[in-house]
């Protein structure tokens, strides 16, 4: 990333002329110094460091060489800063090793960083007034010029420059109205559903796809299927509709994974693929069958005990240079928040938080696998409740969805009554959607094959014991005596055509 070197002097009306400049140099060797003590800061003031708000051209070419260690996906710490400089051949003209370590022996507090920003942004603003303003003076005493003009320009550069430095992040409600009207018109003329579709019919009819910046939590007890279900739900958007998608596992490695896809392609049981099983026959089958996997804009880090910051900054690079739209982590609980954090559950209402805020930062979904705690075994009734998140009540607080995997057989139940349906326990899959910020509530059967550790549609017609179809969802509105909208299982049995997923 290039910057253009800043003037050496600015021009000031004589009355100024032997003034020094606003500045704060010790708040600039503050933040610096904070930065290089702990690099985790820059993923909180990344949109308003820049080169500007420092008047010492010394820590400005600092500011610098951080600004490209951070967008290369680098750690920052003295010695990869000294290395940066030393590239950029700037390190002797800066004071070399004597200036950094005076920096960073400085650093009196870490915890205020934001407001020591905000402190230079004010400087920083006050240089540019004075450069713009000085600059309009001296175009004043030109007669030929249009005062008109001037004004107008002037009024324009400190917008701009305002921008600039400060980032505002404010709307006006007119252009959300229009974007929203823009958009829905859209959906409708092309008859697809405004998020990204996982291809289980029932549940993209709940969830409309999965939405931009929607932290959806898919939690589950040990092998109740939670991972099966993330590989499912990520098949349809990369194979078919051609997204890119990003997989964070911390517990089975890229080739486990991969495998399992093979295995949902190929419908050969997972186990003889992981464990090289496999005839010849077999082997062909996989080559066949698995080709679009091998374009498939999937990108998989098996990293384990990922810290944050670091997913944050792969997550980052991943949308902007692979168009990356959906991403998955498996799971939760095995993530550090790279925090100094002693207490486990703070620790971890810290890393929801952050997948939160990286959801809305980049503006795609992202599905994080989670735990629950044994509290349901204890249970009669061992379906799963929002209290049995584990660790940390922060997780349901900052999902969008919270969604439940059930398989009821697992507990040795044979049959499962589902509003005046019976369905048969082998094979059954249930979505418990226990949370959702916008929209609705209830159970979505679907069907789990074992073999391939795959979820897909339930095969409505060998469970309809009944003419009498159920609501899968509850209702969130008042009932009324008048007809009701069609159920989700109305519309599955609509939907009966075979597809490819």
């Amino acid at each position: 990333m290039n910057y253009k070197k800043p003037r050496a002097k600015q021009k000031l009306p004589v009355e100024y002329a032997d003034s020094l400049p606003p500045q704060n140099l010790e708040m600039e060797i503050a933040v610096l110094g904070a930065i290089l003590s702990q690099g985790k800061y820059m993923d909180k003031i990344m949109g308003e460091f820049n080169p500007n708000l420092f008047f010492n051209l010394n820590n400005r070419e600092i500011c610098i060489a951080i600004i490209e260690l951070y967008t290369s996906n680098l750690p920052i710490d003295l010695m990869t800063l000294i290395n940066q400089l030393t590239i950029r051949g700037s390190l002797t003209r800066i004071g070399g090793y004597l200036y950094l370590m005076e920096i960073t022996s400085k650093v009196c507090s870490t915890a205020n960083i934001e407001y020591y920003i905000k402190i230079l942004q004010q400087e920083a603003l006050k240089r540019k007034v004075i450069e713009l303003c000085s600059l309009s003076v001296s175009i004043a005493f030109d007669v030929k010029e249009d005062v008109f003009d001037l004004f107008q320009n002037l009024q324009k550069d400190l917008d701009n420059a305002l921008k600039d430095i400060v980032k505002l992040e404010v709307s006006k409600i007119g252009g959300i109205h229009e974007k929203i009207i823009k958009e829905s018109l859209e959906i409708v003329e092309s008859g697809k559903k405004s998020g990204i579709t996982s291809g289980l019919r029932m549940l993209d009819n709940v969830t409309n796809g999965w939405q931009k910046s929607d932290l959806i939590i898919l939690a589950g007890r040990p092998s109740m299927g939670k991972s099966a279900s993330a590989i499912s739900l990520i098949m349809k958007p990369s194979l078919v509709d051609k997204k890119g998608v990003a997989i964070f596992s911390l517990e089975m490695s890229k080739e486990q994974l991969v495998a399992r896809m093979q295995s949902d392609l190929s419908e050969i049981n997972v186990s003889r693929i992981v464990k090289k099983q496999l005839t010849l026959y077999e082997i062909n089958q996989i080559a066949i069958s698995c080709v679009p996997l091998e374009s498939a804009d999937i990108y998989i880090d098996d990293t384990p005990s990922i810290s944050l910051l670091e997913l944050k900054s792969k997550a980052r690079k991943l949308v902007k240079e692979n168009n990356v739209e959906i991403i998955v982590i498996d799971y939760l609980q095995l993530m550090k928040s790279g925090l100094d954090i002693q207490n486990r559950e703070q620790e971890i209402a810290e890393i929801s938080r952050g997948l939160k805020g990286l959801a809305k930062e980049l503006d795609i979904p992202i599905i994080a696998l989670s735990q629950l705690s044994r509290g349901v075994e204890s249970r009669s009734d061992k379906k799963p409740m929002l209290s049995d998140l584990r660790e940390s009540g922060q997780i349901e607080q900052d999902a969008d969805m919270v969604i439940f995997c059930y398989r009821p057989e697992y507990y040795g139940i044979d049959n499962y009554e589902l509003d005046g349906n019976v369905f048969e326990s082998n094979g059954l899959f249930l979505f418990l959607i226990a949370k959702h910020r916008n929209g609705e509530l209830g159970e979505i059967p679907l069907k789990f094959i074992h073999a391939q550790t795959k979820i897909t549609n339930h095969d409505f017609d060998k469970e309809r014991e009944r003419n009498k179809p159920f609501e899968a969802i509850e209702r969130l509105e008042p009932k009324t005596d008048k007809p009701s909208a069609p159920t989700m299982y109305d519309i599955g049995l609509k939907q009966l055509e075979e597809d490819p997923f």
